[in-house]
């Protein structure tokens, strides 16, 4: 009797334990398409700038322009949003910009008129950023918002990846252009998928109470702040000169990132490296993030600290290959690598201190803050790499970088 009595106690454990695992709602799969578009076709533009006639600085201003815009159109929509407590309009929005923008790309003649459709298409996109993120917080009950937000940004992730590796493939035998409206096509499902399975929502976010969500999975294309959920803005005391080294970090980014394609395309290598480039660098992150996140414990800092090692491990490794032409692919592959796989520990890290050194009152606004200077690091790291490149060179670009994760890493230093 007593052994039927302990198993019945374990399967009721068992059975309890899984019961508060939710069933994820089926409209997350409808930004699989949306993430296979926007994956495959993230490195087209700086690669269609450089073919048009473009430049370092050129390919600089456009993601500097395309960031600002984003960053703008993240906070517009998600305001518009909670002021009208709907939803699905605006992530159908962000769908349909996709097929739409990717069309008018590829009929472009122009560096100038790239960037243009380029920052308009930003503004546009950043309808879902926020917004989704609200529906998923409706869409389940809160003790379970951690796992809601990891899976959404898992399956949305997998797919960034996906359409990374099509991107490989196609771009063997098709043209700038023919790329573009391939993923324009590949990006239509989504529109008709979310207008089936997604169901408004019509609630309001206290956006203060809600506790801080990093991009689970990968760093997207432009290496930009992803998660703009809290607008507010606040500076708690002991997290100033945190921010001042996520400022040094993000800059490093906008430095490092946008440019990283334009050397390996003015060393004659073609999209097909690029995009292997870009497939190492997400799948790696991918494949740590749970692992780090699992183990990240109480020692925030310290796994800040080693992410941040591992990124200055990657500008040191470009350094080095702007000096070493023959050494270039090699090292470029090895940079890229270590670049996601920092990223695994940076990402998860930096939002959970911020998250923890907060009061309870003040965690969205110190988040509001967050996202505000990441973004303005970027922004600016984004602006001033292609003129830095066009004069000292991307060594010396790269050797910014470098010093900039130093400041970043001397700051955080016990």
């Amino acid at each position: 009797m007593s052994q039927r009595v302990a198993v019945a106690v374990r399967n009721a454990s068992v059975a309890n334990r899984y019961r508060y695992i939710p069933k994820m709602p089926r409209w997350f799969y409808s930004f699989v398409p949306f993430k296979v578009a926007t994956g495959g076709s993230s490195a087209l533009v700086s690669l269609y700038l450089l073919e048009l006639g473009g430049n370092a600085s050129t390919v600089g201003l456009t993601f500097a322009l395309g960031s600002l815009a984003s960053m703008l159109g993240a906070l517009f929509w998600g305001r518009v949003s909670d002021r009208t407590l709907r939803r699905k309009p605006f992530i159908l929005l962000g769908f349909a910009s996709v097929p739409l923008f990717l069309t008018a790309m590829a009929f472009v003649k122009t560096p100038a008129q790239l960037i243009a459709v380029n920052t308009v298409y930003a503004f546009f996109l950043a309808s879902t950023l926020s917004v989704p993120i609200a529906l998923v917080l409706r869409s389940v009950r809160k003790h379970s918002w951690d796992h809601a937000i990891g899976k959404f940004n898992e399956i949305s992730g997998w797919g960034w990846v996906l359409g990374l590796v099509l991107g490989f493939g196609l771009s063997r035998f098709l043209t700038m252009p023919q790329l573009f409206l391939a993923f324009a096509i590949l990006g239509l499902p989504s529109f008709f998928m979310g207008e089936r399975m997604i169901r408004e929502a019509p609630i309001y976010i206290n956006r203060r109470a809600i506790k801080a969500f990093g991009n689970y999975v990968v760093e997207k294309a432009r290496y930009f702040p992803s998660f703009i959920l809290h607008t507010n803005l606040s500076l708690p005391e002991g997290l100033g000169r945190f921010y001042v080294a996520f400022l040094l970090f993000w800059v490093s980014a906008g430095i490092y990132f946008p440019q990283m394609p334009v050397l390996l395309t003015s060393e004659g290598y073609t999209r097909e490296v690029v995009y292997l480039a870009l497939i190492a660098n997400s799948a790696v992150s991918a494949m740590n993030y749970t692992r780090v996140g699992a183990a990240m414990g109480r020692e925030k800092e310290g796994v800040l600290r080693k992410g941040l090692l591992l990124r200055a491990g990657a500008f040191a490794t470009m350094v080095l290959g702007a000096l070493l032409s023959p050494a270039l692919l090699p090292l470029a592959f090895a940079s890229y690598i270590l670049a996601g796989y920092s990223w695994a520990f940076i990402g998860i890290s930096s939002t959970a201190i911020v998250s923890e050194r907060a009061g309870e009152k003040e965690k969205g606004s110190a988040m509001g803050t967050y996202n505000v200077v990441s973004s303005a690091g970027y922004i600016t790291g984004s602006a001033i790499s292609g003129a830095l490149i066009s004069s000292a060179g991307f060594g010396a670009a790269f050797g910014l970088g470098l010093a900039l994760i130093g400041g970043s890493l001397a700051l955080l230093k016990k």
